[in-house]
């Protein structure tokens, strides 16, 4: 599929649902919280507290593109096409293995007319500096939806930024960083950018097979051919809003749990 085609599509293709909770789509940022839990993503959908990140960005590629001002599809392939460098955002969909994929990063930028960098942000009100699987994951899962849209990826690295802050960045915040952390990648003035303020960059090549084998093991669950698998981390259920509800928390209350006065942070994996 050439690129331009993908962008001028007019509408997503209409599809019965047919995954796990009546989807038609799975979003990107959900298939990533299966890596932290696969029992959690269960318990929001069941109990309705799910974003609706699937149904969000349908709605966004309905209506117009986002280009760090909102401009229409031939406007932004006419950007693409002509500008040196630009930074945008757009909705990212596609076919991995069995399941229709959908999701929007923070942004792309384009070098004569190739994505270079695919930029996702991140706040927390903890360790920066501590990389997480499934952000990562969801990142690179934004890299091979733009390949599978057409775009020429040899050169794209895959950014993920970490930034301490209390709370989410609003939109005139995140759009102002993201110029920042655009003219540190160009400049490749990263390090500096950390020193002044307290983010951390994680930046990896795009590499389609990796990200593959994640999402064909996460399909399962969307094709209903396996239960969802819970987190043997204690912490993560110490932690989590469904904790007293979920069939397979791990957290038996203050008294019974092992890990109630251990005070460590949460280990990788599932």
């Amino acid at each position: 599929m050439d690129w331009r085609d993908s962008l001028r599509e007019r509408n997503l293709p209409e599809v019965e649902p047919s995954f796990r909770h009546n989807l038609s789509f799975v979003g990107v940022s959900t298939i990533a919280k299966q890596f932290y839990c696969e029992a959690k993503v269960e318990q929001e959908y069941t109990r309705g507290q799910v974003p609706s990140e699937a149904k969000d960005v349908g709605t966004d590629i309905h209506e117009e593109i986002l280009a760090m001002k909102h401009v229409g599809r031939k406007e932004l392939i006419k950007h693409i096409l002509k500008e040196p460098s630009l930074i945008t955002s757009f909705p990212l969909y596609g076919e991995i293995g069995e399941l229709r994929v959908i999701g929007m990063p923070d942004a792309v930028i384009f070098t004569k007319s190739k994505p270079e960098w695919l930029i996702e942000l991140k706040t927390t009100r903890g360790d920066h500096t501590r990389l997480w699987n499934d952000q990562l994951l969801q990142v690179k899962i934004y890299g091979l939806l733009l390949e599978k849209m057409g775009f020429n990826c040899s050169k794209l690295k895959l950014v993920l930024v970490r930034m301490r802050q209390d709370g989410a960045l609003e939109d005139e915040q995140r759009t102002k960083m993201l110029a920042m952390i655009r003219l540190a990648l160009i400049k490749d003035q990263t390090a500096k950018l950390e020193e002044t303020r307290p983010m951390k960059f994680f930046i990896h090549p795009h590499d389609r097979r990796e990200v593959e084998r994640s999402v064909l093991w996460a399909q399962d669950y969307w094709l209903q051919r396996r239960e969802p698998i819970p987190t043997t981390n204690e912490y993560k259920c110490r932690t989590c809003e469904f904790k007293d509800v979920c069939p397979s928390s791990l957290w038996k209350g203050p008294e019974t749990s092992s890990i109630a006065n251990r005070g460590r942070s949460p280990t990788q994996g599932r």
